[in-house]
């Protein structure tokens, strides 16, 4: 009974945790203004996924194989974080496109409209809190509830 409520509370954490992550990065997009390069983009999709499997996790709490679901969705997070924040301090270079030849236009009206369509380059980090950007703060948040879940799941095991 215990242990129900601890992984109770862990899936409550782990929605609200996902809810808020969505909600800022839709915030710092619309709002704000920054658009975000396509691995910021793929980076929201285990929030998403996180914010699903919790649900489930906190009206069963018992079954403790959704706290590995957890740790895996964080863990492939915690892998694309860590690509992306390699890629912004300049490691190695990003297999994916994160520019655009939508420049190749002479004309102006077209010129103009093709601006709009161009990805940030995944480099470049445009926003960061305290001079941290983003994607190093997933790195550290997905290391830590992948960790957590791990020695949840273990903890419930013995």
């Amino acid at each position: 009974m215990v242990l129900e409520k601890k992984f109770k509370i862990f899936y409550l954490f782990i929605i609200l945790l996902c809810i808020t992550s969505i909600f800022y990065a839709f915030f710092v997009e619309f709002f704000l203004g920054y658009k975000p390069c396509i691995l910021c983009k793929y980076q929201r999709v285990p929030y998403a996924l996180g914010l699903i499997i919790g649900f489930f996790g906190f009206f069963k709490p018992s079954n403790t194989k959704i706290c590995i679901y957890i740790f895996l969705t964080f863990l492939i997070s915690m892998i694309l974080s860590g690509y992306h924040v390699g890629i912004e301090q300049e490691l190695y270079q990003s297999i994916f496109n994160c520019s655009d030849n939508n420049l190749n236009v002479l004309e102006k009206a077209k010129l103009l409209e093709n601006l709009k369509l161009i990805n940030p380059d995944c480099r470049n980090v445009n926003f960061a809190v305290f001079g941290v950007s983003l994607a190093t703060i997933n790195l550290i948040l997905s290391f830590v509830i992948s960790s957590v879940s791990y020695y949840l799941y273990s903890y419930a095991k013995n």
